[in-house]
C-alpha cells in the first residue's frame, strides 16, 4: 500500500514541489507560474508542507498568518494522477495545526484542488471543525458531453441573443441574482475572467421565453484569455438562472444543454462554472450533467 509522508519544504524537494504547484494550477484563472525565487520568498513568510509517496511529491499546502488571529491556506492540492483519495488533507492538516499554534482562530482556504469535496467535509465535521462554504469551480470534461436536443416544457422556447437584448439580459440577471447590472455591462462575470471584446458571442448566449417574455438565461463562453486545456481554450457556463415563476419545469437544464452544445460545437475540451455548495439544486443539476468539483474555497472556524 502506498504510504504518504509529510514534511516541510527543503532543498531536496524544492524543484519537484515547484513543478507540482505550477502544473496543478497552470490553467486556473489568475494564477501566475512560480519561480524558485518565489518559492523561497513565500517559504520565509509562511510554510509549505509537501506530501510524498516513495519520495515523490504528490500533494502540498501553503499556509501563512495574515492577521493576529487569522490564517490563510493559499494553495492545497494534489497532482492530477492522485485525485480522489484526498491526499491533500495531510499537508493541509499540518498547515492548520501550525496556524492554530500561531494563534489563528479562523483559517481561510482558497484554491483547494482535490477530490472528493464531500470527503473533505466529513473529515472536518468529524473533528468538530466548523466549515463555511465559499466559491466552487466545477469542471466538465467535454468528451463526456454528447450534444442532444434539450427537452423543454410546452409553451416555452429557447433562442439565442439578438442585437438590442442587452437591457433584457440585464433585467433577468438582476431579478434572478439580486444584482444591479446596467445594460452596458450585461456580459460581465468575475470568477472566470470574461473578456468582453474576445469572449462575447451572441450564438452562445441564450434566453428561455414564454409568449415572447423572458423566463431564464444562460451563456456558453469561450475564455480566450485563459491558458489552453489541451489544444483549446476552456469554456465557461455563466449566469444560469430562471425567474421564480418559471422554476421547477426543467428550464435551467434545457438552457445549460443549449450552452454546452454550443461549446461542444467549438471543440472545447473542458468547461467550467462557478457556484456555491449550499445551492443544492444547482450543484445536483451540474453533477447530473457531468460536472465535478474542481476548485473550492472555504473558511474553517
Amino acid at each position: 500500500m502506498n504510504h504518504l509522508t509529510v514534511e516541510k519544504l527543503n532543498a531536496g524537494t524544492t524543484q519537484a514541489a515547484l513543478s507540482l504547484i505550477n502544473d496543478t494550477y497552470a490553467d486556473a484563472h489568475g494564477f501566475t507560474p512560480l519561480t524558485e525565487g518565489d518559492l523561497g520568498a513565500l517559504d520565509k513568510t509562511g510554510f509549505f508542507v509537501i506530501g510524498s509517496i516513495n519520495k515523490k511529491p504528490i500533494s502540498f499546502a501553503y499556509g501563512s498568518v495574515v492577521e493576529a488571529d487569522r490564517g490563510l491556506i493559499r494553495w492545497a492540492a494534489v497532482s492530477e494522477n492522485f485525485r480522489g483519495k484526498c491526499y491533500s488533507l495531510f499537508p493541509m492538516q499540518a498547515c492548520i495545526t501550525q496556524l492554530k499554534d500561531n494563534g489563528a482562530k479562523q483559517i481561510y482556504v482558497e484554491n483547494w484542488v482535490d477530490a472528493p469535496y464531500r470527503r473533505l467535509l466529513s473529515h472536518f465535521e468529524s473533528s468538530a471543525t466548523q466549515l463555511e462554504h465559499d466559491q466552487l469551480i466545477m469542471r466538465l470534461d467535454m468528451g463526456q458531453h454528447t450534444p442532444e436536443p434539450p427537452t423543454i416544457a410546452k409553451g416555452y422556447v429557447v433562442r439565442a441573443f439578438r442585437e438590442g437584448d442587452e437591457a433584457t439580459w440585464a433585467n433577468v440577471k438582476n431579478a434572478v441574482f439580486g444584482s444591479s447590472s446596467q445594460p452596458q455591462e450585461f456580459w460581465k462575470q468575475d470568477f472566470n475572467g470574461v473578456n468582453m471584446e474576445s469572449d462575447f458571442d451572441r450564438e452562445g448566449f441564450f434566453f428561455a421565453e414564454k409568449d415572447g417574455q423572458p423566463a431564464g438565461i444562460c451563456a456558453g463562453i469561450v475564455l480566450h484569455d485563459r491558458k489552453k486545456i489541451g489544444d483549446t481554450f476552456p469554456g465557461s457556463i455563466g449566469w444560469t438562472g430562471v425567474l421564480e415563476e418559471h422554476r421547477g419545469i426543467g428550464l435551467g437544464r434545457a438552457l445549460m444543454i443549449h450552452s454546452l452544445n454550443y461549446l461542444h460545437g467549438k471543440g472545447i475540451a473542458a468547461t467550467e462554472l462557478g457556484t456555491q455548495f449550499y445551492r443544492t439544486a444547482a450543484v445536483n443539476l451540474y453533477e447530473h450533467l457531468g460536472f465535478r468539483i474542481h476548485i473550492a474555497s472555504f473558511k474553517l472556524i
